[in-house]
């Protein structure tokens, strides 16, 4: 059941909008999900043959080393005189 705001938006829209622009996003519609409807199988995520092999101790020291840098900087106090 619609409730009558929606119909009145609902109205409002459809009479702002002449009907080839609605046959043009219905179209429009159509032609973007051809490819997503023409998949025979669902889609899976992929997957890999082999273990990620990354350097996680360089990554997690330059992390470290990054956010101490932006606290000591962050911690800094301003040269700033009495004259600003």
């Amino acid at each position: 059941m619609k409730s009558p705001v929606a119909e009145r938006m609902c109205r409002s829209i459809v009479s702002r909008c002449s009907s080839v622009m609605i046959v043009m996003m219905s179209v429009l519609m159509m032609v973007s999900t051809r490819v997503a409807l023409a998949q025979d199988a669902p889609l899976k995520p992929p997957t890999t043959k082999e273990p990620p092999s990354g350097p996680k101790f360089l990554v997690i020291g330059l992390a470290l080393l990054l956010t101490g840098l932006v606290i000591f900087v962050a911690t800094l106090k301003s040269r700033r005189g009495h004259q600003d």
